[in-house]
């Protein structure tokens, strides 16, 4: 079986092209979990851009219909590039439409990086050494035996607040712990409403914002990463997530909003 690594990088065919063999055995419902249709094409853009030094530091993707396993298309533009900002946007299709798209800003380090701060903390947790993960359970979506699961708090059903804390890394992550990673990280936890739920419901995201804030350098690559999730508000068949990726030291790493549609 092929590592997500792998599994992310589309085949390029001609300049700012490419194919992507989206792989069986990935499902989220009636498609291909997101988080590997946004991450291949982070993947494809940067590839596209080609200057490692302008890292990806904002994701905004729209998901319109469910990726099939099998061939689908990928096409990037490059919207602007100016001394330090690259900005371009990439869309994946299958014979019935784009299935997925993605603009993503991608910028080299500036000067003023001497200045920082993070009020932001991260949740409280046990080192994830000390969690059990999760057995795998055939209820699970399909993709989710990709990833080990351990939950500090928020099990779905339980009638809890709407919150879901615990570690999480990819079974076969390959060898990259970069952009792409961190976005497929970012969507592999079950929404939070699932915690307040007393029965499980299916929701789909419809709209998907990352910004990546810190990287993965110095972490050990094998630990998984912290992750919190909250749902704060929902409405009309609609709720929106909060989530957030932290490293074993405290640092954090990224920032995702998503929109669910309730689908039941």
């Amino acid at each position: 079986m092929p590592s997500l690594d792998e599994l992310t990088r589309p085949t390029p065919i001609t300049p700012g092209a490419f194919s992507l063999d989206v792989p069986a055995g990935w499902r989220q419902g009636r498609g291909a979990f997101g988080g590997l249709c946004v991450a291949s094409l982070i993947r494809a853009i940067e590839a596209t851009v080609g200057d490692p030094a302008r890292r990806v530091r904002s994701v905004t993707a729209e998901l319109p219909g469910p990726v099939d396993a099998g061939v689908a298309a990928i096409a990037v533009d490059v919207l602007r590039a100016g001394n330090s900002v690259t900005t371009a946007r990439a869309s994946l299709t299958q014979p019935n439409g784009i299935k997925t798209h993605v603009v993503a800003v991608l910028a080299a380090s500036r000067k003023s990086s001497d200045v920082a701060w993070q009020e932001l903390v991260p949740p409280p947790a046990p080192a994830w050494s000390d969690v059990a993960a999760l057995p795998w359970n055939p209820m699970f979506p399909e993709f989710a035996q990709h990833f080990e699961y351990r939950v500090v708090e928020g099990i779905p059903g339980s009638g809890a607040a709407a919150r879901a804390i615990g570690w999480v890394r990819s079974r076969d992550p390959g060898s990259a712990r970069d952009s792409a990673y961190i976005a497929a990280l970012a969507d592999v936890w079950w929404p939070a409403s699932l915690v307040r739920f007393q029965a499980m419901r299916p929701a789909a995201t419809i709209a998907y914002t990352l910004d990546i804030v810190g990287t993965l350098d110095g972490l050990d690559p094998e630990a998984p990463l912290l992750y919190r999730g909250t749902v704060p508000v929902l409405g009309e068949g609609y709720f929106i997530e909060t989530r957030e990726l932290w490293g074993s030291d405290g640092r954090l790493v990224a920032i995702n909003h998503q929109t669910f549609a309730l689908l039941g």
